[in-house]
C-alpha cells in the first residue's frame, strides 16, 4: 500500500515490542524517517 509517506518524519514511542514496533516497521516500510524509543537500550538496538 502506498500512503505517500516517503520522506516524512515520525516519532514512535514504546517501539521495542507489540503495537509500537509494528507501527514503526509499517512506517519504515513506507519510507518514513523514524525516531523510536524504548525502555531498554538492548531491546531498542534490536529494533
Amino acid at each position: 500500500m502506498n500512503l505517500e509517506l516517503n520522506g516524512r518524519r515520525a516519532i514512535v514511542c514504546a517501539a521495542s515490542k507489540g503495537l509500537g514496533r509494528a507501527c514503526a516497521e509499517a512506517l519504515a516500510a513506507e519510507g518514513v524517517n523514524l525516531v523510536v524509543n524504548a525502555r531498554g537500550a538492548d531491546t531498542l538496538e534490536q529494533v
